[in-house]
């Protein structure tokens, strides 16, 4: 307790110096309109919009078995530690390469992708992958939603929650309207080009997705996030708000100390909890353990911030790696009482299928380091940064997840750095649109309903 109470008495010194340096006027940030990151010199883009399908060689499938059988798990689990506290149990990942080789079907997995239509169009040097999902001809409203995923998912985790979106009626929500949605693969990610040049930042993210969306014909359009998803949408809606016409949130961009009044009313909620409107939060509020949850479970993000070419290169070279590196996020971050069990907590919300998919998507792509840089972008580029103190405008709705590692933040805090017309909370944790699909796409279409 004396070490975590050294640790958190200057968090705490932290978090005050940024509301002051907050309280500051923002200055001038300089958004490009344009960048190159594709290989070679500059050139200008083939604006064509091309079908894709996903199609992984069967030679690819062939070595990933062959490393699988040749996997080296030496290690044991501790004798008095029988459960994900210090990382991956290595008798569940022993049990899970057992279920890749003997059960997994990739060919199963790639026809459930393969449903949606799927598209590639170039957007600064870089093929953009992305799903291109429209509703039944029954409906006469339909509104464009971009979805964006993080890390470490890809458009998968939407394989549930598009089809709510596109057809409400057919999942028994209640609605109208549909939505018309695109998910586009984050470069570096999923089906989407690596950046061959540093500098692609979550802001350098935003104004591709918007040049996605306009070259697609919507001019204004909706928007819903959750992890990095969440971060690229604020900073589309901050930087572009004439485009946006709502912003949907599953996590909130709004850590402690971030806005000076949203400061004053997290260490408010904190000492005097009945100021917090959230009976669910007001029994855990504390802003500064919660930086004390985040140094014992970030351990990845310092390695990707910093040396994400070291950190993925081991990764890319062993699937078992790679599963026992992405699948244990899916533990902890879902509900961090699942460190407390042998096998995680893994199937509570998602198949062995599902899981492996998400893998199998980045060890097919060969795209593990390139999706850690986008890490190491986000803190060189210092307007990211800078952006944090705009204050958004545009409708926005909060979705928290009640489980949420990075999230639970209370719209007596939220409110100060976002226009929060409609909130929420799910019984649910980071990857709200895999575990949490219907819940979820109601609150989008409530959120929208409302504003209307």
């Amino acid at each position: 307790m004396g070490i975590l109470k050294l640790i958190l008495v200057p968090v705490a010194i932290g978090v005050l110096a940024a509301a002051v340096w907050n309280l500051l006027p923002e200055k001038e940030i300089n958004v490009e309109e344009n960048n190159y990151y594709g290989s070679g010199k500059a050139k200008p883009d083939n604006t064509e919009i091309k079908p894709f399908k996903v199609n992984v060689e069967q030679s690819v499938i062939d070595d990933l078995k062959h490393r699988l059988q040749n996997a080296r798990i030496s290690h044991s689990v501790l004798e008095d530690s029988d459960d994900f506290y210090y990382g991956f149990n290595s008798k569940q990942l022993l049990k899970l390469r057992d279920y890749w080789l003997n059960k997994y079907d990739w060919r199963k997995q790639e026809a459930t992708i393969n449903q949606f239509p799927q598209f590639k169009t170039e957007i600064e040097g870089l093929q953009v992958h992305f799903l291109h999902v429209k509703p039944p001809k029954s409906y006469k409203n339909v509104k464009p939603i971009l979805v964006a995923h993080g890390w470490p998912g890809n458009v998968f985790e939407f394989y549930k929650f598009i089809p709510l979106l596109t057809d409400p009626k057919k999942h028994g929500i209640d609605s109208d309207f549909a939505f018309e949605v695109i998910a586009p693969s984050i470069p570096g990610y999923g089906w989407s080009d690596q950046p061959k040049k540093t500098g692609f930042s979550q802001l350098a993210c935003a104004r591709v997705f918007r040049k996605l969306m306009l070259r697609l014909g919507y001019n204004k359009f909706y928007l819903q996030g959750g992890d990095w998803g969440a971060i690229i949408t604020s900073l589309l809606t901050k930087v572009y708000p004439q485009n946006v016409m709502a912003l949907h949130l599953n996590m909130m961009p709004a850590m402690p100390g971030a806005n000076a009044l949203g400061t004053f009313y997290d260490i408010l909620g904190w000492l005097i909890p009945s100021t917090l409107s959230s009976k669910e939060i007001q029994k855990t509020h504390n802003p500064f353990s919660k930086f004390g949850l985040l140094i014992v479970e970030t351990g990845y993000m310092h390695l990707q911030a910093t040396k994400p070419d070291t950190a993925g290169t081991s990764l890319n070279d062993s699937p078992i790696g790679l599963a026992a590196y992405i699948i244990e996020k899916f533990s902890t971050w879902t509900n961090t009482e699942n460190r407390a069990l042998p096998d995680g907590g893994l199937n509570k919300r998602f198949t062995n299928d599902e899981l492996l998919t998400i893998v199998m998507i980045y060890w097919t792509n060969g795209n593990i380091v390139s999706s850690q840089r986008f890490y190491r972008e986000m803190f060189l580029d210092r307007r990211c940064e800078a952006l944090g103190k705009r204050y958004v405008s545009t409708p926005t709705a909060h979705a928290s997840g009640l489980n949420e590692l990075y999230d639970r933040t209370p719209i007596e805090v939220s409110r100060h750095s976002y226009n929060i017309t409609h909130y929420t909370e799910i019984d649910m944790g980071h990857f709200a649109a895999f575990e949490a699909p219907k819940p979820l796409a109601q609150s989008v279409f409530k959120f929208v309903k409302d504003l209307n």
